[in-house]
């Protein structure tokens, strides 16, 4: 008992200034390309390791020091994807995004991952941090399928981000390694890692950082692991605060999403390759029936269509320009028919077929 009260003592204060900072936090609604600075856990001393002063670097995405200070504070994704891509490109270090996800771990969720640290599974962990990963960061989703013999952790970045998330993605793909190691005790063995771009002209320096190479030119940033990992117990956790930590997310419930067709996007992107995919299956993804879910996008200005057409125009352009995959290949990945249909909805989307516009970029 007297250890909880020393545990409880000095989250208290933590707690009470999370709950203050999150409650102020912009509804999805309004901003819904957010990320909180604890998410660039690092970038100050890694970019000083290699001699070079990080304040010109920041100021040109309208960062600094003072804003990465603080964890508590949100920044746009989108600042911080250009901040990555910027670094890369002038320090010359193309695996900038693996590099700095070795200097971050569970802390850099906030209460979120005090949370994930108090369950008591790997399983329950995982779930926690798909139900409130929103807190941390609103402009991606974090999905978990449980399969009959694997289990795959998906991050999806929103559609309307229209630069490139390689750096975004390998540091996601670092991080995401990273936890799941350290909420096992490095027990978690890995079954395969997926990243949505072409890699680089060394491949192997991802084996090295992550401990094995990812599959390339995939839809998503994922992991893939076997099933029997879920039971692993999570070391050192208290169900005392668990349950307080619990109670204080709880009452942050009002910051996800409401936007129904944003869920609907996050599926589209998740159940494209379906054979049943369809307003039907997406519908009964989200316990409704389809005319139900049509009547409530219409609310929003938009259909099914619609938001279809959207995401795999988006997709076709982050496959187009980050990706090596055939065209034929992009084709089937955003699920057309035959490659005729794709160029007919590539040319009405970007006026130029999608073999021109690779050659233009």
């Amino acid at each position: 008992m007297a250890s909880f009260t020393l545990l409880f003592t000095q989250f208290f204060y933590f707690l009470r200034q999370r709950t203050k900072e999150e409650h102020t936090m912009p509804r999805l609604t309004h901003a819904p390309d957010l990320i909180r600075v604890s998410a660039l856990h690092g970038y100050i001393e890694l970019i000083e390791s290699k001699l070079v002063n990080p304040d010109a670097l920041l100021l040109r995405v309208g960062l600094d020091r003072k804003q990465l200070s603080e964890p508590n504070n949100f920044v746009q994704y989108q600042q911080l994807i250009q901040l990555l891509e910027i670094t890369a490109k002038e320090l010359n270090l193309p695996y900038f995004g693996l590099e700095l996800g070795r200097w971050q771990s569970l802390n850099i969720l906030g209460s979120v991952g005090y949370l994930m640290g108090n369950c008591d599974t790997l399983e329950m962990a995982l779930k926690n941090l798909t139900k409130y990963y929103h807190v941390h960061q609103n402009s991606a989703d974090l999905l978990l399928e449980i399969g009959q013999d694997y289990v795959k952790l998906s991050f999806l970045v929103r559609n309307s981000l229209k630069i490139s998330v390689h750096h975004g993605a390998d540091l996601a793909m670092s991080v995401g390694v990273n936890l799941l190691k350290q909420l096992t005790d490095d027990q978690i063995k890995l079954h395969r890692l997926e990243l949505p771009h072409s890699g680089n002209e060394n491949p192997s320096v991802y084996r090295q950082a992550l401990g094995q190479l990812p599959v390339f030119n995939c839809a998503h940033t994922a992991v893939v692991f076997d099933r029997k990992y879920l039971k692993i117990p999570i070391k050192n956790s208290d169900k005392q605060l668990f349950s307080i930590l619990s109670q204080q997310l709880g009452d942050l419930k009002d910051t996800k999403r409401e936007n129904i067709s944003d869920h609907v996007e996050v599926l589209i992107k998740q159940y494209l390759l379906h054979e049943d995919f369809g307003v039907n299956l997406i519908a009964e993804k989200l316990s409704m029936s389809a005319r139900s879910l049509q009547r409530h996008l219409t609310k929003h200005e938009t259909t099914f269509r619609e938001l279809v057409d959207d995401v795999r125009c988006n997709l076709a352009h982050q496959y187009l320009t980050e990706t090596s995959l055939s065209l034929s290949n992009i084709s089937d990945i955003l699920s057309f028919s035959n490659y005729s249909e794709f160029t007919r909805a590539f040319k009405r989307w970007y006026g130029i077929p999608p073999k021109d516009y690779r050659k233009s970029l």
